[in-house]
């Protein structure tokens, strides 16, 4: 294995949680995750037969007319703007390219620094989260700027850390650190999108082991020692945890009742006819009085911003991902989904990284699943 690139891409994971520098600008892990695409892109250079997946090919389009939308409003309103947004969907698409590749030569190995990584991530992040708790903060952040994005990385952490073991978790205390710190980010962002994602992702991890005595055991075991984890850390906190969640439980109601305006929904629908072809995302004061910040939507997003190609593309990646996947990999996936119904969570790279691995997991079937496990088991 070429070890530059395991450990620059255990070194960029591992560190994904920590936020140094102000949200939207590059921090330390992406300037890591760049260095191990430079490595994968060397590497790159002596393959013999370079296989272009359907998967790729989808992501591929949608980032190109990312692109070509922004270009166009480039010209159009003289301002180079527009490309601050395509950044992120470049950079996303040349790491999980990269990582693509990282896993189609080192296979399992290449799992075991992915699974890694993750754990140690959101265990950076789970240890902010248990100091902020102590210090009596009402919505943690843990390692990150703000609530949303804790939440978001948890999440997305989670389906990540069930996937790479096929939903049959093993009692590995780094990822079961990990995932217990995942589920305490959840709860202690108080994100309502954030828990409602976690259900499905709950739904399936137990779909998954539901089918056998062995598998559905250690998950009867599990729960009660995460749920143990969440209760020690809200007696630390004197019941912050639970004051937390009640307060947005409260709210809950006047946060669905304001989600329209709050969201930036009405910008959508006083300019439908930016859902053809795209708006791109900058010069928001074209849409006054309905500018304000951005729109808090993936989907919406997308539609708004790049029309009804990009969201289109951007659905399609997701379908090929899913296509042969078993329905328990769906309702997990569907997690994060949810959360990205009411939040922008396109920037995230690890969001991506949730749907590379998934192609490179699923993208044969059950049977190749069955095949996989059996060999773990008997490994």
């Amino acid at each position: 294995m070429n070890l530059i690139g395991a450990l620059l891409l255990f070194l960029g994971l591992s560190l994904s949680s920590l936020y140094l520098f102000p949200s939207g600008a590059p921090q330390l892990t992406d300037f890591v995750l760049v260095g191990f695409a430079g490595v994968m892109l060397v590497m790159s250079l002596g393959d013999k037969q370079l296989k272009v997946s359907p998967f790729a090919i989808c992501w591929g389009m949608m980032v190109l007319w990312v692109l070509l939308v922004c270009l166009t409003w480039t010209l159009i309103m003289q301002t180079t703007t527009f490309f601050r947004p395509a950044q992120f969907f470049l950079f996303n698409f040349l790491i999980g390219m990269s990582l693509l590749r990282f896993l189609t030569v080192y296979g399992d190995r290449a799992l075991g620094i992915i699974r890694n990584g993750v754990s140690i991530a959101l265990i950076i992040a789970g240890s902010h989260v248990v100091t902020q708790l102590a210090l009596g903060v009402n919505r943690t952040t843990g390692s990150f700027n703000n609530p949303n994005q804790l939440a978001y990385f948890s999440l997305c952490g989670l389906v990540l850390l069930l996937m790479l073991d096929d939903f049959h978790l093993r009692m590995r205390p780094l990822v079961l650190a990990g995932v217990a710190s995942g589920v305490l980010g959840i709860l202690a962002a108080s994100s309502l999108a954030a828990m409602g994602g976690g259900v499905m992702v709950l739904a399936g991890w137990a779909v998954a082991n539901a089918k056998q005595v062995k598998h559905f055991a250690r998950l009867i075991l599990l729960l009660p020692l995460l749920l143990l984890g969440v209760l020690v850390a809200n007696i630390s906190s004197d019941g912050q945890v639970l004051r937390n969640l009640e307060a947005r439980m409260d709210r809950a109601p006047s946060k669905v009742d304001s989600v329209y305006e709050e969201r930036k929904f009405d910008r959508l629908m006083n300019f439908p006819e930016y859902a053809i072809l795209g708006a791109g995302e900058a010069e928001r004061e074209r849409f006054a009085p309905y500018d304000g910040q951005e729109i808090h939507s993936s989907f919406v997003n997308m539609l708004f911003a790049y029309g009804l190609p990009g969201l289109g593309l951007f659905l399609l990646t997701i379908a090929t991902v899913l296509r042969r996947a078993p329905l328990f990999v769906w309702a997990a996936v569907a997690g994060p989904l949810i959360y990205s119904t009411t939040h922008n969570g396109l920037r995230s790279t690890l969001f991506w990284i949730v749907l590379v691995v998934g192609w490179h997991l699923y993208r044969e079937g059950s049977l190749a699943i069955t095949r996989r496990r059996l060999v773990a088991e008997l490994s």
